[in-house]
């Protein structure tokens, strides 16, 4: 089931409490399927990112991109998605990834999708280390995380956000 959630829905009330709780601006790191010209677009609004051939990392395997990404706290935006599997890329090393629609889809460009997260993620990083999100081609964004607390292996929701800018 997929719940449809208007970005206005959180009130101001529950937004301070939230901003207080988790603001932090992220760092992304954008692996070689994405792109550097998607870098630069982040870079460009004003984020901390860094492209993985900037870094020494192309062509290197994703243990040591995501490993990099842990290191570094930095949200990994890839198209892979082998970057799922939790037994190769558990939670607990996650320091937060997204799996981003390709940019040939046409119901959801990736630009849209990179202003959901510049949007969502990004001024709470905090809120979301150790998620695991894939965006799909139609919108729907799937957010799976591990819940320590009641000892299950993940929780998964997937939700459609109303257009973000």
């Amino acid at each position: 089931m997929v719940r449809k959630i208007p970005f206005e829905i959180l009130g101001q009330g529950h937004l301070s409490d939230f901003k207080r709780k988790f603001e932090s601006k992220a760092r992304f790191l954008v692996d070689e399927s994405v792109g550097l010209e998607t870098a630069r677009l982040i870079r460009d609004r004003g984020w901390n990112v860094r492209y993985v051939d900037d870094l020494g990392l192309l062509d290197r395997s994703h243990e040591e991109i995501f490993a990099f990404a842990r290191r570094e706290q930095r949200i990994l935006l890839t198209h892979h998605f082998d970057f799922l599997d939790d037994n190769r890329f558990p939670f607990h090393r996650n320091p937060g990834l997204v799996v981003l629609p390709p940019a040939t889809c046409s119901t959801l460009g990736l630009a849209d999708a990179i202003n959901g997260v510049l949007a969502l993620i990004g001024p709470y990083f905090k809120a979301y280390r150790g998620f695991k999100i894939r965006i799909a081609e139609d919108g729907v964004w799937t957010i799976r995380s591990f819940n320590t607390e009641e000892g299950v292996p993940h929780q998964e929701i997937s939700v459609k956000f109303g257009k973000m800018k």
